[in-house]
């Protein structure tokens, strides 16, 4: 797990289980996003499915769900994240699922290759992308396919941007990071990333922009909440210290400007994802 510690100690540190406590609100954030996906996969009855980043298990389920005939492996480098995932199979008596606890960057697949690997969200994070996804070719089998989302920039993205632009007149920016380093928006440029998937070896590589709906629960206040919690406004609140006060103050002006997103008392907010496609 060496290639990937510094993630492996973030996913298991409380900013990464801040997934765990939002797990409801992400998750529900997040299904028109896995739906999109999936159904560009074109789940068969009957595949093996590789799911990278699985996280508490949202997209292994559905995936389990569309390929009952089948069977779903999550994967991830988080003990307590893939703690939460097993809990949630078990209390929805889903028996074509289960977990990995392993690097994906370097763990041998080889041995029972997938004909299709799914990742909502959890490609970018790697430390040497080529040598990863070299790797996961190895995990499937002749003509076996990849389908991934990624987010696009932050700019494209209100989800990201309010919440960053609301920590950063509170509490001040951080430094500008490399905007390719491994972590949400590392994906993109979707040129590079084709190149990258270029030299990993794999064919038949598309990319193309996706718009979806974010469409959190508890309407703009669940939608702020739930933006303020994980992503840049967490990263700014804990490189700063930041208080109880800072985090209320820091909320409410994302309730503010995303009052924009209201539809009724729902909160539906645009955003943009990257989805990527190839096959061995």
């Amino acid at each position: 797990m060496d290639a990937n510690k510094v993630q492996a100690e973030y996913w298991a540190s409380p900013a990464g289980l801040k997934w765990i406590e939002h797990e409801h609100a992400l998750d529900t954030a997040m299904a028109g996003m896995l739906d999109k996906m999936l159904d560009a996969a074109g789940i068969a009855s009957t595949d093996r499915i590789l799911d990278i980043g699985c996280g508490t298990g949202a997209s292994t389920l559905e995936a389990a769900r569309r390929a009952p005939g089948g069977h779903v492996l999550g994967v991830d480098i988080s003990g307590p994240l893939l703690k939460r995932a097993a809990d949630r199979v078990k209390t929805e008596g889903v028996a074509n699922a289960s977990f990995l606890l392993a690097d994906a960057q370097t763990h041998d697949f080889s041995a029972r290759p997938f004909n299709l690997l799914v990742s909502r969200l959890g490609m970018s994070f790697f430390s040497d992308t080529v040598a990863a996804l070299k790797n996961l070719s190895n995990a499937l089998t002749d003509n076996g396919k990849m389908i991934f989302v990624s987010w696009a920039s932050v700019a494209k993205n209100p989800w990201f941007a309010i919440p960053e632009q609301a920590a950063e007149k509170r509490l001040g920016a951080l430094a500008k990071a490399d905007p390719d380093k491994p972590g949400p928006t590392a994906f993109q440029d979707r040129e590079r990333v084709a190149n990258l998937l270029a030299s990993a070896g794999v064919s038949n590589i598309e990319a193309h922009e996706l718009d979806v709906a974010l469409t959190p629960p508890g309407g703009i206040a669940g939608a702020a909440r739930a933006a303020s919690k994980v992503g840049p406004a967490a990263r700014i609140m804990k490189a700063h210290n930041g208080s109880e006060a800072d985090a209320a103050a820091i909320e409410s002006a994302v309730v503010a400007a995303f009052e924009t997103f209201r539809k009724g008392d729902a909160a539906v907010v645009p955003a943009v994802v990257n989805l990527f496609s190839c096959s061995r």
